[in-house]
């Protein structure tokens, strides 16, 4: 077949996985890019399919399909992985209030799934990371240990029922390695490593999470990344997705804090790049390059929207750093290309909005945000961007206001709403704006990725300083 250029030319989505251009000198092989282009183009259940199933207590129904992509991971070869891509794809590994209703009632109208409880577990399992944050062991506060331990506590207990109703449940193992792993437990991580591998010996997410675990820094563990590498290797011929687990080493390589100079990392992203890497492992490297090689970077992002091309936040980058260049008009189109391709894609529809936000097109980015409420009223994103636009850009604080009191209302975890709510009040001088600045510095102000939001909400106290009795 003839080479295709564009990826716009091509309507099929595995089509356009599998003959969109690849990096220069990318060697994938066949198989590796067939397994993986049939993974990521699966149609999985979605955590709205499922809502809305459990809204009509079909909760069975859900159990069932489950049930089928498990039959297609252990006895199809050609769908490795569909039964653990289908938890990821619902998006049970990100912890959220709203996903969390939907694992809840899954779990009430069917008490005895095992799929429920695997759901309900990964879900625990984020909500322990998030409480851990990212820092190392050493640094951490008594309430983050605290926090991390309740949620893995129940993280355990879903998922150790959900292998004893149905211990050919791989995807259940997995997670319960990365548990054990945050509480420093060998045994049970070994143990959950050896289960699972019994089942299914050449497992991708398993061998995924063993490799992990087996770097350095985590101790080396299950022999280290060489024995791993060998391990994996061996199974190719059965998982072709194994040449993925193959090449994490030089990914690690390049992203370990290992006291290397900035070039130094950049020199290594592009060897690492070039061999069978999954598309969470070309945004782990974009990390490497983002400041330093802004046009290595677009080519890596581009390289991770052939598997995942309705990756907003992919997508935002992306079309940010072609604005960097001075490609505005090249990042809007390439954008819209996407959610035209997918119009029913809240995601891309998302990256859509905030593109539109960035280039000027205030008026079209409000009515995108607003087409995603329709189709879904509690997207949480949506209503935290819209009333960043109506703060900014729309002038319109009567709706942030309004957005805000929804968000945090519907959502009181989310810290979203906290940062619309505390920029329309102090935009103005409002009543409340003090106790909303403290209030979300002391829930969410130890998280790195809030650094720029509790700046400018310090330097507004500095500024304005609170007089007792005041609000």
């Amino acid at each position: 077949m003839a080479a295709v250029h564009r990826a716009e030319d091509i309507t099929d989505p595995l089509q356009r996985c599998l003959h969109y251009p690849s990096l220069p000198g990318a060697h994938w092989h066949d198989d590796t890019t067939l397994a993986y282009c049939r993974l990521r183009n699966q149609h999985s259940l979605s955590s709205a399919d499922i809502a809305k199933l459990l809204a009509q207590g079909k909760a069975g129904e859900v159990d069932k399909t489950f049930q089928g992509y498990l039959d297609a991971q252990l006895h199809d070869p050609s769908q490795p992985g569909v039964f653990d891509a289908a938890f990821y794809a619902a998006g049970f590994n990100d912890y959220d209030a709203n996903t969390r209703k939907i694992v809840d009632q899954w779990k009430q109208q069917a008490p005895e799934s095992a799929f429920a409880l695997i759901a309900s577990g990964m879900q625990y399992l984020d909500a322990a990371q998030q409480a851990r944050g990212t820092g190392w062991s050493n640094d951490l506060t008594d309430s983050q240990v605290q926090g991390m331990n309740d949620q893995l506590a129940l993280a355990r207990k879903d998922l150790e029922r959900a292998v004893s109703l149905l211990p050919t449940a791989t995807q259940a193992y997995r997670s319960m390695i990365y548990a054990s792993a945050l509480t420093g437990d060998d045994v049970a991580m070994y143990e959950a490593a050896g289960a699972g591998l019994k089942v299914d010996p050449a497992n991708y997410g398993i061998r995924n999470q063993m490799m992990n675990q087996a770097q350095p820094r985590w101790g080396s563990m299950f022999g280290g990344e060489a024995e791993q590498k060998r391990e994996a290797a061996k199974r190719v011929a059965r998982n072709p997705l194994l040449r993925m687990v193959t090449s994490l080493p030089a990914v690690y390589s390049a992203t370990c804090d290992c006291g290397r100079t900035k070039i130094e990392y950049v020199q290594k992203v592009l060897p690492a790049a070039d061999n069978n890497v999954s598309y969470l492992s070309l945004n782990e490297l974009t990390k490497v390059t983002y400041d330093e090689d802004p046009r290595l970077t677009i080519e890596l992002y581009s390289e991770s929207l052939r598997f995942h091309p309705t990756d907003a936040d992919v997508l935002r980058w992306r079309a940010q750093l072609m604005m960097k260049l001075g490609d505005a008009k090249g990042a809007l189109e390439s954008v819209m290309q996407v959610a035209r391709r997918f119009p029913d894609n809240n995601d891309a529809a998302l990256a859509l909005a905030n593109i539109y936000n960035q280039t000027g097109h205030v008026k079209e980015a409000e009515d995108t945000y607003e087409a995603i409420l329709q189709r879904d009223p509690d997207h949480q994103k949506a209503m935290a961007w819209l009333g960043d636009l109506y703060n900014h850009a729309g002038h319109q604080p009567e709706k942030a206001k309004a957005l805000a009191d929804r968000l945090i209302s519907g959502h009181p975890d989310n810290p979203d709403g906290y940062i619309v709510r505390a920029c329309y009040l102090m935009d103005h001088d409002l009543p409340g704006r003090y106790e909303t600045i403290h209030y979300f510095i002391d829930h969410f102000g130890d998280r790195p990725e809030f650094h720029s939001q509790v700046a400018e909400m310090r330097s507004y106290l500095a500024k304005h300083p609170e007089k007792i009795g005041q609000e």
